[in-house]
């Protein structure tokens, strides 16, 4: 995966601001968003989560597509799933091992 610098030293950076996009899957229920605060899309992501009997959720950074169409994803800051009613979190990627 490629890492997203934060510090605007490349070419077309300024074009292309850091986001913060969230996301939550459950059976039959997926949610997401875009923030550009780290507490906000984090935030979100629980919210959308701990509605939910069970499924998973991250939040990872994120630049516009060089097109503008999708998203170059960076690092995955949280993980988190929840199941039976408990939500647990991780720091770091964790999507593809969550039970």
């Amino acid at each position: 995966m490629t890492q997203l610098p934060s510090d605007c030293s490349h070419l077309g950076c300024t074009a292309r601001p850091l986001l913060v996009v969230w996301e939550v899957e459950a059976h039959d229920h997926s949610a997401g968003g875009v923030s550009d605060n780290e507490q906000t899309a984090e935030t979100a992501m629980f919210e959308t989560l701990d509605a939910l009997p069970s499924g998973r959720g991250r939040v990872r950074y994120a630049r516009l597509s060089v097109l503008g169409i999708g998203y170059q994803y960076g690092e995955t800051l949280l993980t988190a799933y929840r199941k039976n009613g408990a939500t647990v979190a991780v720091a770091g990627d964790a999507w593809e091992s969550i039970p």
